[in-house]
């Protein structure tokens, strides 16, 4: 019995270190096994997380590639109108200036298409399309070269009414249109794959996390947990939340630059975007105050226009670009990481002994033209993710500055003359119709003034046609400072101007047109030195609904009265009241 027993407990000696060993080899496999199942599954989340990355980026290249090619179409078109322009000026007056800034400007065209041509090599449709603005353009710069040519030979200027950008604006708008149709799907396809970024990030911390937790279910089961062991686990639960805190606070950034980007881009005027920018800026950086200064468009004076949030240092409201280093050297300062004792002129800490206040300058540039620069400052330097928050946010806010400045020139184009820089005929028509309908609504007066600079014709055969432009240039300076900010000054066209007096009745009318014509009296034009002589004005007065009931009747109206007034001698004010319609050579 005795044998019995040393056997057994040979063979329990023998069998305890087995059974260990296959425990431990159990716990190796699993180990071995999880590890295994994890690799796999990070593997295919990581390819299609970089495969989702990518095609974000791909889509976000197409965007910016698409803003690309509407900013060269948009301003192919600019520059052709401004060509053309010339072209039309130089045959009405010969100006030499015209014809050199045509001659200069013109080979540009060239290299303008043929960018765009690049730009949209890719797509067949936009290629053929861009062939035949190509074509358009092209006619349109031989006509004007006709036109130039003419002129220089004396010859009549028949194609003058030809000179219209109905073709090239016609094939520009239907690229445009392609453009906005490309840049919808491919914003679309930019959310699809940062959606599926997202839920494919969140798989990888959800299969990790369940990973760490069955781990240490394993060691908890296996080993006697430790100090040490307890203190690593801790520490990697920490990493871990702050990895995803982090993760979530990156996410929830570039959402928010997202929805920036887009609102900026919405904006239709200057004074929207700068109500708005505030508040985005200081959702997205809390902690830091903001000043976006523009530069001026003489590029000699940056100005103040929006401030946020709680500043750390004192800046100035008005200060020369060269006062700050971020746009003398075109990329933001201070330097990431270093404190350079080079401080911008336009910022000043409270308490120089102890500056612990930073701030960050990001010039704000788009299209090789420097625009303005955002300035960050707080009660202490900005970090590393809040500096490419900032640089991010430069560049979004860069480029919609600079859209908004393109719309602007190409809405001022269209409604003003550019000699007198008064809106033009087109302008009128289309405001006196809603004026009246306005006053009809609110049962106001108005008023329309036509008026005509006497004997202009002999004035401009007396001194030729860049005096006549003066004397044209001055009396809508005339104009602007008689009239109230919310009237209407147009060139008519020629030598004859209108003027829409909003809510005045026949005594405001008469008082307002005996202002201007006492003004042109008085006024002194000065052309390469030379003192020119006075001139009068002559006005013709009509009311609404006095006088006349729709905006074609008015003008008529204050048309034949204006001919009255020259009939009657020139150098007064005529009502429509007391004359009839019939317009008469004076």
């Amino acid at each position: 019995m005795c044998l019995r027993l040393e056997h057994h407990c040979a063979v329990n000696a023998e069998t305890a270190p087995v059974a260990a060993s296959r425990k431990g080899l159990s716990f190796v496999a699993g180990l071995s096994l999880l590890y295994g199942l994890l690799a796999i599954i990070l593997a295919i989340v990581g390819v299609r997380v970089w495969q989702s990355t990518y095609q974000a980026s791909s889509d976000n290249d197409w965007v910016a590639h698409t803003y690309q090619v509407e900013g060269h179409i948009s301003g192919l078109l600019a520059r052709l109108g401004t060509l053309q322009t010339d072209a039309i000026g130089y045959a009405a007056t010969s100006d030499p200036a015209r014809l050199a800034r045509f001659n200069t400007q013109s080979p540009l065209i060239d290299a303008d298409l043929a960018t765009l041509l690049a730009l949209v090599a890719d797509n067949p449709t936009q290629h053929q399309h861009a062939t035949e603005l190509s074509k358009a353009v092209r006619q349109q710069l031989e006509l004007a070269a006709r036109v130039i040519a003419a002129r220089q030979a004396g010859q009549e200027r028949g194609d003058l009414g030809n000179l219209g950008l109905s073709p090239a604006r016609e094939l520009a708008h239907a690229m445009l249109d392609e453009e906005d149709k490309l840049l919808l799907e491919r914003s679309n396809s930019a959310e699809q794959a940062e959606t599926l970024t997202r839920v494919l990030t969140a798989v990888a911390l959800g299969v990790c996390f369940l990973f760490l937790i069955l781990t240490y279910s394993l060691v908890r089961s296996s080993h006697a947990r430790s100090t040490r062991s307890r203190e690593n686990l801790r520490t990697t639960n920490v990493k871990l939340f702050e990895a995803l805190e982090n993760a979530n606070s990156i996410t929830d950034s570039m959402t928010k630059l997202s929805q920036l980007g887009e609102m900026l881009q919405s904006c239709r005027s200057l004074d929207e975007m700068r109500a708005g920018i505030g508040g985005a800026l200081t959702d997205l950086l809390p902690e830091l105050g903001g000043r976006l200064a523009l530069i001026s468009p003489s590029q000699n004076l940056a100005a103040v226009g929006a401030h946020w949030g709680r500043h750390g240092l004192i800046a100035e409201s008005v200060f020369a670009p060269e006062d700050c280093w971020a746009l003398r050297r075109g990329q933001p300062y201070p330097l990431a990481g270093t404190a350079s004792g080079f401080v911008c002129k336009h910022v000043d800490f409270p308490n120089p002994e102890m500056p612990h206040a930073g701030y960050l300058c990001v010039p704000l540039s788009a299209q090789g033209e420097v625009i303005g620069v955002l300035t960050f400052d707080g009660e202490r330097a900005p970090n590393d993710n809040e500096r490419r928050i900032a640089l991010a946010a430069g560049e979004q806010l860069a480029l919609a500055l600079a859209n908004l400045r393109l719309q602007e020139t190409l809405r001022t184009q269209s409604v003003r003359d550019p000699l007198t820089g008064l809106f033009n005929r087109r302008y009128l028509e289309v405001s006196l119709e809603r004026e009246l309908l306005r006053a009809s609504r609110r049962g106001l007066p108005l008023a329309a003034l036509m008026l005509d600079i006497d004997h202009f014709k002999r004035f401009n055969d007396s001194y030729g046609h860049d005096a006549g432009d003066a004397l044209l240039a001055q009396f809508a300076d005339v104009l602007k400072r008689t009239v109230r900010s919310e009237d209407i000054a147009c060139r008519y066209g020629g030598e004859e101007f209108t003027v829409v007096l909003l809510e005045a009745d026949a005594l405001a009318a008469a008082q307002r047109a005996e202002a201007i014509r006492a003004a042109v009296a008085e006024m002194s034009v000065v052309h390469h030195q030379q003192q020119l002589p006075r001139v009068t004005v002559s006005v013709g007065v009509a009311l609404y609904p006095r006088d006349a009931r729709g905006p074609e009747d008015l003008l008529r109206r204050a048309d034949a009265a204006l001919y009255a007034a020259k009939r009657a001698g020139r150098d007064r004010i005529a009502s429509a009241e007391h004359v009839g319609e019939k317009r008469e050579s004076v």
